[in-house]
C-alpha cells in the first residue's frame, strides 16, 4: 500500500497541507519528507515553486491538437452514420476524407469525448440489428403466399 502512495503524483491539496507545514508550523524539510514519504529534494521542489509563482500548480503538458473540431465533428457523424464500423474501418474512411493518417488511440480517444463509449456503440450495433429483423419480418409478412405466387424451380 505505501507503494502506491508513495509512487504517485501528490495531490496538490497534501502540497499545500506540507507548505503549511513548512511555513506555518515550521517543520523541517526533513520532517516534511518523512511524514508525507517523499525525499528531502521533493519537498524543495514544491517550496520552490511555491516561492516562485506564488502557489501550487503542476506543469501542464503544453500539447498542440492535431485534429481540429471539424475533424472530430466528422468522426463523431461517422460513428453516428455507421456504429458498427470498426476502428480500422474509421481508419481508412478518415483518410480518404481527410488525406490525413489518424491510429486506432486517437479514434477511440475522440469517440470517447464524443460521449461514445463501448456500451453506447454496443446498444446502438444491437438496435440496428433489431430494426433489420423488424424489416426482413416486415418484408416477408408483405408477400402474398398464396399457392398462384409461389414458384418451384427444377
Amino acid at each position: 500500500m505505501e507503494e502506491a502512495v508513495t509512487s504517485q503524483h501528490t495531490h496538490p491539496n497534501s502540497v499545500f497541507h506540507c507548505l503549511y507545514g513548512f511555513y506555518c508550523l515550521g517543520y523541517s524539510r526533513k520532517e516534511l519528507a518523512r511524514i508525507y514519504h517523499k525525499s528531502i529534494k521533493t519537498i524543495g521542489n514544491w517550496i520552490n515553486v511555491y516561492e516562485r509563482i506564488g502557489t501550487y500548480q503542476r506543469a501542464e503538458a503544453s500539447s498542440t491538437r492535431v485534429f481540429t473540431k471539424a475533424h472530430r465533428k466528422w468522426l463523431c457523424e461517422f460513428y453516428t452514420e455507421q456504429p458498427l464500423a470498426y476502428l480500422d474501418e474509421a481508419q481508412e474512411a478518415f483518410l480518404k476524407a481527410h488525406q490525413m493518417s489518424i491510429s486506432k488511440s486517437s479514434v477511440w480517444r475522440i469517440l470517447h469525448d464524443c460521449g461514445f463509449t463501448r456500451t453506447v456503440l454496443e446498444r446502438r450495433a444491437m438496435h440496428i440489428k433489431e430494426k433489420d429483423v423488424f424489416r426482413f419480418v416486415e418484408e416477408l409478412s408483405s408477400i402474398d403466399w398464396c399457392h398462384q405466387n409461389i414458384v418451384f424451380f427444377r
